[in-house]
């Protein structure tokens, strides 16, 4: 039998294929393409929430890292071995395609907390605004991938967006001087009183520091704040990581950008106490 998951199967990929069943086919640190993508986005997303990896598609010492991680919980060992090695052969990959199968058919994350259309949660989009910025698939209007949905109840802010999360309720404000529309600025905003805080696809900045942002942030969230952040994770990790509990990470195919098709894009959903 082959591979089942979505993420291995759609579109297929004759090196995942091959290395289900051939010891020949076996990926090892150096290999770089699409195949190396897919498997750190399994990595990732199998980790709850432990593994960070970039999606760039290159099996360096990270993915190693965590390939040797993902075998050493499973047990998955080579003939001979009383250590994993750190090479995603039959074994390995049979065990990663099962368990996303799992977590594909089992985990709708994606639709309950953030959007995975550029559609969002279902309201009447041609009363969104149009866009300043690349819309795909919604003509021309904001579009909502990344952003939250179901949010708590409670004051919501987008920070730097375009309006995109009105419809949920939330209002526009800036930490300082970006580009984009005019917004207010979030320094007008009392102590601990925001419930939702969305960033997408803006830096996480206050006057050009992160550290600035992140206090920024500390300061108007309320108790149980939640805070979504699709964007550039790596950049920012330490300070988004301070901030509270990771809720949720999801590596997410991203529908707005199709060059390169396996583009994908990072979110991480935090619980700021």
């Amino acid at each position: 039998m082959g591979l089942t998951s979505r993420l291995f199967t759609d579109p297929p990929d004759p090196r995942l294929d091959a290395c289900l069943v051939d010891d020949a086919a076996h990926i090892f640190q150096g290999a770089d393409g699409s195949h190396v993508a897919c498997i750190q986005i399994a990595l990732s997303l199998l980790s709850d929430g432990q593994v960070f990896l970039v999606i760039d598609g290159v099996f360096g010492d990270q993915t190693s890292q965590a390939v040797f991680d993902f075998k050493d919980e499973r047990g998955i060992l080579a003939p001979g071995e009383v250590v994993p090695n750190r090479i995603v052969g039959k074994g390995t990959i049979k065990a990663l395609d099962e368990e996303m199968e799992v977590f594909e058919n089992q985990s709708v994350a994606t639709d309950e907390l953030v959007a995975s259309t550029v559609l969002g949660a279902p309201h009447d989009h041609s009363l969104c605004p149009t866009s300043g910025f690349s819309a795909p698939g919604s003509g021309g209007r904001v579009n909502h991938f990344g952003t939250p949905v179901n949010p708590l109840p409670g004051r919501s802010i987008n920070i730097s967006g375009e309006h995109e999360t009105d419809y949920l309720g939330f209002e526009d404000f800036t930490t300082g001087m970006v580009l984009g529309p005019p917004r207010p600025l979030t320094s007008i905003i009392p102590d601990h009183t925001i419930q939702n805080i969305c960033l997408r696809d803006s830096p996480f900045s206050m006057d050009g520091s992160a550290d600035a942002a992140r206090d920024e942030i500390l300061r108007i969230a309320a108790p149980d704040c939640r805070l979504t952040f699709c964007g550039d994770v790596p950049q920012y990790r330490p300070q988004l990581l301070s901030l509270g509990v990771v809720h949720q990470h999801m590596v997410l195919a991203d529908p707005r950008f199709t060059n390169p098709a396996t583009a994908t894009a990072e979110v991480l959903i935090i619980a700021i106490p």
